[in-house]
C-alpha cells in the first residue's frame, strides 16, 4: 500500500495474479522388500540401477525386489524410491572400538543394515591432518578421523576433525548419525564424553633426519612382520608373514629427496620383495602394503590395501602390519631417526576393524552381522508396518511395487511365504488412495492358470479399490546370477516401468496396455492366455500380460482393482483414475500460497484464473475428451461453491469437471457385401 506523503508522481507494480502450476511427477516408483544389503527402514532415491547397486548391492537371490528394479529400469522407469526391510532373525554388525588409554571414550559403530554383508564393513581411524598434532606431548586426543569401507558395494564414507567432545559441532555421534549428511553405513555410540578418542588404525612411524650423502652408503634393511587373524581375533600363525627381510634402500641409490619419495621406495620394496617370495605373498590373498604420508612428511603409516570386492570369511585386510630393525648391520629405522632399532613405530595397530569381528587386546566386544531365517523374507508384522508407515512424512511416489509379499515358500511353491498377504495389500491400497498413488498388485504363486486367476480376482483379492490394479500372470524373465537359466518372476517392476514410459512418451491420460506397452527382458507370460480365456478375466477386471506375434510380449489390460463390469465403477479404467489422480496432486501442491489469504472474489478469480490455465494446457496435450474446452472440462470458484458458512469457516472451495479419455478396449468392425444390382 502507498504511504502518499508528498506531492508528486507515485509507481508501484501490481501481480497479474497469474501463478504458472507445473504438473506433479506421474512415474516415481516405490518398492518395499528385502534386498542383499543396505540402511534398513530408510526409503532411498535411486535414478537408475547403477544407483541401486552401489546402494543395496545388486541382485539377490532371496530377493524379488532386486530384479523388479531391475525390470522397472530396464522398461523405462526412472527414478524410484527402495525401503530395506530385515529379514526376520537377522542381526546387524557392531564393535565397540577402545579409546587410547584408560578412560578414554569408546566408540560403539553398528551397522545400519542387518545381515552378514555388515561383516563386510572396515573403519579406519587417525588423528592426521587436523590440526590435532598427534602422538606428541600436545597432542589433542579428542580429536580424529573416521573412514567406513563398505566391501560389497564399494562405498567409502570419510568424516574429519570429529571430537568426543560435548556441544561441538562435530562431535561424532551427532555428525555420523545426521540422517542427511551422515553415515549411510553405520551409526555411532560414545561412552564417555569429553575424553581421549577411539585408538588409530594402522602402522604409525615417524620420519626424522635421513642420511646427508648423495647415495646410500649401504643396504638399509628392515624385518617385517604381517599379522592375520583367526575369527577369534588371535593372531593366525599359520598364515602370517613373520621376519621376513627387506632391502628398503639397496647400497649406492640415490637417496631419497623428499619423504614421499621414502615411502613410495620403502613400499615398493616391500611388495617386491613380498612377490618374490609366493609362499609368503600367498598368505595376503592378493593384497598388498600400502604407506600413506601425513602431517607434512613428518608421518606415515603402513597398512594392508583396502579390499576390492566383497570380504570373504578369511581375515585379511584387518592384518597388523609392522617393521623393525635387522639384527645386525644398517636399519631404515636408524638411518632416519625413527626410533629404537626394536620398535620404531609410534602407534601399531590393525590396517582397519572388521565390523563384527574381534581383535585380541583390542575389540574385545563385537556382534557378527547375522542374514537371518533362510527364506532371507521379513515377518509379516514388519512388511505390514512398513506399508502403514507410508502414511507419515515419506518421499513422494506414484507407483507402489511389493513383489516379495508373493514370494513362493521355501517348502511348498504353491503357498505364499507370507501368511498376509491380503492384509498387506488392502493396506498398501489404502495408503496409495490418501497418497494420490497407484499400487501395482502381483499375483500370489498359486494363481498359475486361467481357473484360480479368476477365482482370486473375484473371491480371494480381499479389498476393493480403484487405486490398484492386479495383473496376471508372472513373466518369464532371465536370472543373471544364474546364467542361462529363465525365472517366473512377479510383473509389478515390468509394468511400473511400462506405466512410466507411457507417461513420458504421452501423458498419464494414456493407457499403459496395449501394443506399445511391450515388456522388454521379457520372454513372455507365465501361463499363455487365448482370446476365449482373456474374455473371461478382462470382465472381472484382471489386468492380462499377452504375447502376439510380432508385438511380443505386451500388458493387454488397463483395468483398476474397481474395473469389473458388475461394478460399474466411475474408475474403471486405469487412465482416468490416475489422470484425477495427477490433477488433485499436482493442485494441491501448486495451491498453498492461496491459504490465509483474504477469502473473497479477488482471491476467487485468481484461483479460477490458474486452475482453468493448468487445465487448459491439459487440454491442449489431448488429456481429455471434447471438441472445445467447454466440452472437456469446467472450473468453478465463486460464491456458488463458496458460501458465507464457508467463508466464516475459513474454507474456500474450488469446483473441477473433466471429461476423461476411456481406452478403446474393444475395437468392433462390421462388414457387408454389397449386392450389385442385375443388368
Amino acid at each position: 500500500m502507498l504511504q502518499l506523503t508528498y506531492p508528486g508522481v507515485y509507481t508501484q507494480e501490481k501481480s497479474s495474479g497469474v501463478r504458472t502450476i507445473s504438473g506433479a511427477s506421474t512415474s516415481v516408483a516405490h518398492f518395499i522388500g528385502p534386498t542383499r544389503t543396505g540402511i534398513d527402514n530408510r526409503p532411498v532415491r535411486c535414478l537408475n540401477y547403477g544407483d541401486f547397486e552401489r546402494q543395496f548391492g545388486g541382485l539377490h537371490p532371496q530377493s524379488s525386489l532386486s530384479y523388479s528394479v531391475l525390470h522397472f529400469f530396464a522398461n523405462g522407469g526412472s527414478e524410484a524410491f527402495v525401503t530395506r526391510l530385515p529379514v526376520s532373525g537377522s542381526a546387524a554388525a557392531s564393535s565397540v572400538v577402545p579409546g587410547a588409554g584408560a578412560g578414554a571414550t569408546a566408540l560403539t559403530v553398528t551397522a545400519l543394515g542387518t545381515g552378514a554383508t555388515g561383516n563386510g564393513i572396515f573403519l579406519e581411524i587417525d588423528s592426521f591432518d587436523i590440526g590435532a598434532d598427534p602422538f606428541s606431548a600436545t597432542a589433542d586426543t579428542k580429536r580424529f578421523n573416521l573412514t567406513v569401507v563398505d566391501s560389497v558395494t564399494g562405498t567409502v564414507e570419510r568424516f574429519t576433525d570429529l571430537t568426543t567432545a560435548s556441544g561441538n559441532a562435530r562431535t561424532a555421534d551427532s555428525v555420523v548419525n545426521d540422517p542427511a549428511t551422515g553415515s549411510r553405513l553405520v551409526k555411532v555410540a560414545m561412552a564417555p564424553r569429553d575424553a581421549a578418542g577411539p585408538a588409530p588404525t594402522g602402522t604409525v612411524y615417524k620420519i626424522g633426519a635421513g642420511p646427508a650423502t648423495a647415495t646410500i652408503a649401504a643396504d638399509l634393511k628392515l624385518v617385517l612382520t604381517i599379522t592375520r587373524r583367526q575369527t577369534d581375533g588371535t593372531a593366525d600363525a599359520a598364515n602370517t608373514v613373520t621376519a621376513l627381510e627387506v632391502v628398503a634402500l639397496p647400497s649406492g641409490s640415490p637417496t631419497p629427496a623428499s619423504p614421499r619419495e621414502l615411502v613410495a621406495r620403502v613400499v615398493g620394496a616391500i611388495n617386491q620383495t613380498l612377490r618374490a617370495t609366493p609362499a609368503e605373498f600367498g598368505k595376503l590373498a592378493g593384497a598388498e602394503v600400502q604407506g600413506e604420508l601425513f602431517e607434512g612428511g613428518t608421518q606415515f603409516r603402513l597398512s594392508l590395501t583396502r579390499p576390492t570386492g566383497p570380504a570373504g570369511t578369511a581375515r585379511v585386510h584387518d592384518a597388523t602390519v609392522t617393521f623393525a630393525g635387522p639384527a645386525s648391520g644398517p636399519s631404515l629405522s636408524a638411518a632416519y631417526n625413527m626410533g629404537s632399532v626394536a620398535t620404531p613405530h609410534v602407534s601399531s595397530g590393525p590396517s582397519r576393524i572388521r565390523l563384527g569381528m574381534p581383535i585380541a587386546g583390542l575389540v574385545t566386544t563385537a556382534t557378527a552381522g547375522l542374514d537371518g531365517a533362510a527364506h532371507g523374507q521379513p515377518s509379516d508384522t514388519v512388511f505390514k508396518n512398513a506399508v502403514t508407515a507410508l502414511d507419515g512424512p515419506d518421499p513422494f511416489f506414484n507407483l507402489l511395487c511389493l513383489p516379495d509379499l508373493v514370494r513362493p515358500s521355501t517348502t511348498d511353491p504353491a503357498v505364499a511365504q507370507h501368511s498376509n498377504v491380503v492384509a498387506v495389500y488392502a493396506e498398501a491400497a489404502r495408503v496409495c488412495a490418501k497418497k494420490f498413488a497407484f499400487l501395482v498388485v502381483d499375483p500370489p504363486p498359486q494363481v498359475n492358470d486361467v481357473g484360480s486367476a479368476e477365482q482370486w480376482k473375484t473371491m480371494q483379492l480381499g479389498f476393493s479399490s480403484s487405486h490398484a490394479g492386479a495383473w496376471f500372470p508372472r513373466v518369464r524373465v532371465d536370472d543373471p546370477l544364474q546364467p542361462g537359466s529363465i525365472i517366473s518372476h512377479p510383473p509389478s517392476g515390468a509394468i511400473a516401468g511400462v506405466i512410466a514410459r507411457t507417461d513420458a512418451q504421452v501423458g498419464v491420460w494414456q493407457a499403459p496396455a496395449g501394443t506399445e506397452a511391450v515388456l522388454a527382458g521379457v520372454y513372455g507370460p507365465a501361463v499363455s492366455i487365448s482370446d476365449p480365456e482373456h474374455g473371461l478375466l478382462n470382465p472381472v477386471g484382471l489386468n492380462v500380460i499377452r504375447q502376439f506375434p510380432i508385438y511380443q510380449t505386451v500388458a493387454f489390460g488397463s483395468r483398476t482393482v474397481d474395473g469389473s463390469n458388475a461394478l460399474g465403477s466411475e474408475w474403471k479404467y486405469i487412465p482416468v483414475r490416475r489422470t484425477a489422480d495427477y490433477i488433485l496432486r499436482s493442485l494441491s501442491e501448486a495451491l498453498r500460497w492461496a491459504v490465509h489469504k483474504p477469502n473473497g472474489e479477488e482471491l476467487w478469480s485468481q484461483l479460477r484464473l490458474n486452475c482453468t490455465s493448468f487445465m487448459q494446457g491439459l487440454y491442449r496435450q489431448g488429456a481429455f475428451k471434447g471438441t472445445s474446452a467447454r466440452q472437456a472440462y469446467f472450473v468453478a470458484c465463486d460464491a456458488s461453491t463458496t458460501t458465507q458458512v464457508d467463508i466464516d469457516a475459513g474454507v474456500v472451495n474450488i469446483a473441477i469437471g473433466f471429461a476423461p479419455l476411456k481406452p478403446a478396449e474393444f475395437v468392433v468392425i462390421t462388414l457387408r457385401q454389397i449386392v450389385q444390382p442385375a443388368a
